[in-house]
C-alpha cells in the first residue's frame, strides 16, 4: 500500500468486519467524487517505483478526530482513485485530504444531516464571497526525509 500507518500505530487492525465493510462502501462513494475533482498524483521515485509514504497527520477543522472507520474510508478512496487513474500504488496527498472532507460529509449524510456542499477543492482556489461554513482537512505524509503535505476545503451551507 502506498500510504500506510506508522509501525505499531495501525488503528484499523482490530476493526469489526461489518464496520470495515461499511467504511469500504463509503470509500467507494468518495472515490467516485475524487475522480471528478482529479487531484494530482506524486511522480514515481528515481527507480521508477511508486514511493511508500507513512501517514504523519490527518486533521479536520472543525475538530473531528479520525477514527478507524474514517481512516479505512479515506485510504480506500485514495487507493481506488490512484488505481482508477492507472497508477495503482501511487500517492496523492491531495486526494487523501479531499477524501477526508468528503468522508466527513458522507458520514454526516448517513446520520441524516446531509450537508449542502457549495464548493470543494484546494483552499487557495476557494472563490471569494462564498457564504457558509468552511471545513478544512490537512494531510502530512512522510517517506524518509521527504514530506508531502496537502489541504482541502469544503464550504457547506450554514444550517
Amino acid at each position: 500500500m502506498p500510504v500506510i500507518h506508522a509501525p505499531g500505530a495501525d488503528p484499523v487492525q482490530h476493526l469489526d468486519p461489518d464496520l470495515r465493510a461499511g467504511a469500504q462502501a463509503i470509500a467507494f462513494a468518495v472515490a467516485t467524487r475524487l475522480r471528478d475533482l482529479a487531484p494530482a498524483i506524486r511522480p514515481v521515485d528515481e527507480s521508477g517505483a511508486e514511493p511508500t509514504f507513512v501517514i504523519d497527520a490527518i486533521a479536520l477543522v472543525p475538530d473531528d478526530p479520525s477514527d478507524a472507520i474514517t481512516l479505512v474510508a479515506c485510504l480506500g478512496a485514495h487507493d481506488a482513485y490512484a488505481t482508477g487513474r492507472g497508477r495503482p500504488g501511487a500517492v496523492s496527498p491531495g486526494a487523501l485530504a479531499l477524501a477526508r472532507v468528503l468522508v466527513w460529509a458522507t458520514r454526516a449524510e448517513m446520520l441524516g444531516a446531509q450537508p449542502d456542499v457549495r464548493w470543494i477543492g484546494p483552499p487557495a482556489r476557494m472563490p471569494d464571497g462564498l457564504d457558509g461554513q468552511v471545513i478544512t482537512a490537512s494531510v502530512e505524509l512522510k517517506s524518509g526525509e521527504t514530506r508531502a503535505r496537502a489541504s482541502a476545503a469544503m464550504v457547506v451551507a450554514r444550517s
